[in-house]
């Protein structure tokens, strides 16, 4: 074959690879922009307040998962340095996407603490569909951002489950400012709001 039809031919087939790539992209952020993962959050929460059944044993056991998970986000986010480097120090050289794990586990233990078996199947699906498809959309931004770096440290780290952890190596580069920084606070009152909502609930209806 001419060395210059098989060059040619090459190309092609990658431009057609990039373009289903970018394709994919771009399917992916469209299912999950934020706008949208807004409206699902509105109306999970809506959800929540009207179907939950808290009583004394749901709260004890959800509130220290809530806790736990809102503490995993703004350590997460007392690290990460958006849009201006890869971030794999601290938290992050130890699980790819610590922000959506603190996010999942204040999921469960609202869920847990509302006591209901629709709003369990309902924040399955959102988890399922909305997390997964966000998860892959950004994963695949990053690997072209980063190239080869990111894939090195995709394949060193773990995606969700850390396989080891080293505190002090967390904590040193965590910087409080930073979270807030990164809007963490608007979690934050989130979570204090679920809280007191729910136990409210549960005094006026108990």
């Amino acid at each position: 074959m001419d060395p210059a039809v098989e060059e040619t031919e090459s190309n092609i087939l990658l431009m057609t690879a990039e373009t289903r790539n970018n394709t994919r992209i771009t399917l992916l952020e469209r299912i999950t922009t934020r706008r949208w993962r807004i409206t699902w959050g509105y109306a999970a929460a809506l959800l929540l307040i009207v179907l939950a059944e808290p009583n004394p044993l749901s709260l004890s056991l959800g509130i220290p998962m809530v806790l736990f998970g809102e503490a995993i986000r703004i350590v997460a986010n007392g690290t990460l340095v958006k849009d201006k480097e890869l971030t794999n120090w601290g938290l992050y050289a130890h699980i790819r996407h610590p922000l959506y794990v603190g996010s999942m586990m204040i999921g469960a233990g609202f869920i847990i603490m509302a006591w209901n078996i629709y709003l369990t199947i309902f924040t399955l699906v959102f988890f399922a569909v909305v997390y997964q498809r966000t998860i892959e959309a950004e994963e695949l931004k990053m690997e072209g951002y980063y190239g080869e770096r990111y894939q090195e440290w995709a394949q060193s780290t773990a995606r969700f489950f850390p396989r080891r952890w080293v505190f002090m190596e967390i904590s040193e580069h965590f910087i409080l400012r930073r979270a807030w920084a990164n809007r963490e606070y608007d979690a934050v009152m989130g979570v204090i709001a679920g809280i007191v909502i729910l136990y409210l609930k549960y005094l006026y209806s108990s």
